[in-house]
């Protein structure tokens, strides 16, 4: 494959069978530098579009604009054409050659709807994210995405880092272990198994986290007085396409080399 030389054949088999890979110290700390301060200047100015807390109804999150916490955000939407600096990276040769690798394919596209955000985990008002998989957000012939997480500071326990579920991308998940938001149901017992593997996939900034799609996920509050930011971008190759777009003027935009 022409885009081996910065993945190795041995994280291309951990990749492949535990559905995450994690490059520390990958990324050039200046580019971090230069997204996190673009995300404060937005997060301070509140340039839309964006998300609510309170409009996800995740457990934590307040439930109304009114009440107190009702205007955090948490999601700053719209990442590639919000603005040149996050464009920049999600098209970056560096993590962009990964991809390739991880698809075994030169053709690669970026997903412009959902995961082109910039997620955020506020104090005081951030909410607990239970185990999913991204793979219900859209519609594509089959479930090969791939996800880049860009932690623009430390990501731990405590201020809600992702946990994920090693190799739950291979498994088909009944729908009865699921609920009706096709979130995993805790309270199965059957369930328990799949829990009880899961890890805490804890980042400092320069790591780049890659994540499958399909992998079961989740993520805790954030309990320090530091809000956590992270750039999250969904890629796809050729050999998948989008069924349905729940945001159909929203294309993927093709990679170039």
């Amino acid at each position: 494959m022409k885009y081996t030389n910065l993945i190795s054949a041995q994280e291309l088999q951990f990749f492949q069978k535990n559905g995450y890979l994690v490059k520390r110290e990958f990324v050039d700390l200046s580019v971090v530098e230069a997204i996190q301060n673009k995300v404060l200047e937005h997060l301070k100015n509140r340039v839309k579009p964006f998300e609510l807390e309170q409009e996800v109804h995740y457990p934590g999150s307040p439930k109304t604009k009114e009440e107190q916490g009702g205007d955090t955000i948490r999601r700053l939407l719209l990442a590639y054409s919000r603005d040149v600096v996050f464009a920049q990276w999600q098209m970056s040769h560096k993590a962009t050659r990964v991809l390739k690798a991880l698809f075994d394919s030169e053709t690669l596209y970026l997903v412009q709807s959902h995961h082109n955000c910039i997620m955020t985990k506020q104090p005081r008002y951030s909410s607990e994210t239970h185990w999913h998989k991204d793979t219900r957000y859209w519609d594509f012939e089959n479930q090969q995405l791939i996800n880049t997480w860009l932690p623009l500071g430390d990501e731990t326990l405590e201020n809600g880092c992702l946990q994920v579920i090693p190799g739950s991308h291979l498994w088909d998940a009944p729908k009865d272990r699921l609920d009706e938001r096709l979130f995993l149901r805790k309270d199965l017992a059957s369930n328990q198994e799949w829990l009880e593997k899961s890890i805490d996939v804890e980042l400092n900034r320069g790591d780049l986290l890659f994540f499958h799609a399909a992998i079961f996920h989740a993520a805790g509050r954030n309990k320090t007085q530091q809000s956590k930011n992270a750039l999250v971008s969904t890629y796809h190759s050729e050999k998948n396409q989008e069924i349905v777009s729940p945001f159909p003027d929203l294309k993927p935009v093709k990679v170039l080399d």
